[in-house]
């Protein structure tokens, strides 16, 4: 009677681990350690069928623990979700880099004109260029792929002392996900509201649209252009421009509106020698200047001639 009790005991853990071998067969670890247990319970001795039994039931009760232990342990490791993956993380796996929404909804400071001086490491007049006229701007990011031409206007207006959003200009000019906006909606709003009419005629004060057909420096509309900049500038108003994205970034595609401040001129200060404008492209964004670019009139020109909207507001 006391061997049969003995053996009742033994055979209770034995099909407990064969539960338990069931339960956690999705791990590798825990079925190891079960597969360990049956080879040592297996394993021949000298020693008596009593002294046996009694072995087999301590070591058995100790395989028990650990892989009771082990299948809850592994059980609850299954069922608890991991944590979602930031759009930071996500970005930084896909080797890409982008400004976090804070900081595309917080404009840049307008730049002082000695920083506009550092970009080139020259003073206001050099012997490697002449007077730079430069309009003080705040600069802002836009927060869609789609809103430059509501962003270049923000900007224009904010340079008035008018406040207007992004996202409210962008619905007043019908922008899109198809195309984005037309130069014509934008000027249109951008007149209501700084002088309360979309049309100017005749001799009223307003932004109206140019388009450019060569990017000849000697041509009537280069000279044209020029003095539109320059009187722009010096009454406080901002120029509008549209180029092809390509001619300007390599590598970029589409047509593009940028917010013209200002340009440079020769050293003898008899032409312009250089233009600036603010690019509010998020990929476009500098660590110092923000989106602050200077080109040559004939470079802005040549990124014109391409474009199938009109090219400039003045």
């Amino acid at each position: 009677m006391k061997k049969t009790k003995i053996v009742l005991v033994a055979l209770s853990p034995i099909f407990f681990i064969g539960s338990l071998t069931l339960l956690t067969s999705c791990k590798n670890e825990s079925v190891s350690e079960t597969s360990k247990s049956s080879v040592s319970l297996s394993s021949p001795s000298s020693q008596s069928d009593d002294e046996k039994s009694s072995k087999t039931v301590k070591e058995n009760k100790k395989v028990t623990t650990k892989s009771d232990k082990t299948a809850f342990a592994k059980a609850d490791e299954i069922t608890k979700p991991n944590p979602p993956i930031s759009q930071e993380t996500i970005e930084r796996l896909e080797g890409k880099t982008q400004k976090k929404a804070s900081d595309e909804t917080r404009p840049n400071p307008p730049l002082s004109q000695d920083a506009i001086d550092k970009i080139n490491g020259q003073g206001q007049n050099s012997s490697q260029g002449g007077t730079k006229h430069q309009l003080q701007v705040t600069q802002q990011v836009q927060r869609a792929w789609n809103t430059c031409a509501p962003t270049t206007v923000s900007m224009m207006l904010s340079a008035r002392g008018v406040t207007a959003s992004q996202e409210e200009l962008a619905q007043a000019m019908g922008t899109d996900d198809s195309f984005g906006t037309h130069n014509a909606d934008a000027i249109r709003v951008l007149n209501r509201y700084l002088f309360g009419y979309e049309q100017p005629t005749g001799n009223q004060a307003g932004y109206r649209l140019a388009t450019v057909t060569t990017a000849d420096l000697n041509s009537e509309e280069m000279r044209v252009f020029k003095e539109r900049l320059k009187q722009n500038i010096a009454d406080g108003y901002p120029m509008y421009y549209t180029f092809d994205n390509a001619r300007i970034y390599p590598g970029s595609s589409g047509e593009h509106n940028v917010i013209g401040t200002g340009y440079q001129l020769t050293e003898d200060g008899s032409d312009i020698a250089y233009l600036y404008y603010i690019d509010p492209s998020y990929t476009q964004q500098d660590s110092t200047y923000g989106g602050l670019k200077k080109i040559t009139p004939q470079e802005l020109f040549h990124a014109m001639l391409t474009c199938v909207e009109p090219n400039y507001g003045w």
